[in-house]
């Protein structure tokens, strides 16, 4: 199927997939009717896009709009999950056509913690490290912009 717009029945999957991909995180440590419960919330605020392969979800992104500035918008792709690089690039890709056809201008940004998975891919896809954060996620952990 690919890439798709969250539905409703979605998010006990979600749940799942979240909890496996990112095994140090704040919320997605939770239990489960709490991350279900936040997950909805930022569905509301932001869009959620999932990867099906008709068999299950594999991967899930957020897009979430930082600026109020119609000439020059400055984007954030969030919780980003995959189950592989193809399921990945999948989703960036999507994400990326949607938010582009938004603005003449526009600035995707994402940040990772130096514990997940991701960072090499998402360099081998045009995304150029531009920071470091350190303690921004976690005390003793850098995050990269």
């Amino acid at each position: 199927m690919g890439v798709r717009n969250v539905q409703e029945g979605d998010y006990g999957v979600l749940v799942t997939l979240y909890k496996s991909f990112f095994k140090t995180h704040n919320i997605f440590q939770q239990p489960d009717k709490t991350i279900m419960e936040y997950l909805k919330q930022q569905s509301k605020e932001n869009e959620l896009i999932v990867y099906d392969d008709n068999e299950s979800l594999k991967g899930a992104l957020y897009l979430v709009n930082l600026s109020q500035n119609s000439s020059h918008v400055l984007w954030k792709f969030k919780h980003v999950a995959f189950e592989s690089e193809t399921i990945a690039s999948a989703l960036l890709e999507e994400a990326e056509k949607r938010v582009k056809g938004t603005s003449t201008s526009v600035k995707i940004e994402l940040t990772i913690a130096e514990s997940e998975d991701g960072i090499d891919f998402y360099k081998s896809n045009g995304y150029v490290q531009e920071g470091a954060l350190s303690n921004h996620y976690r005390k003793g952990e850098t995050c990269f912009i």
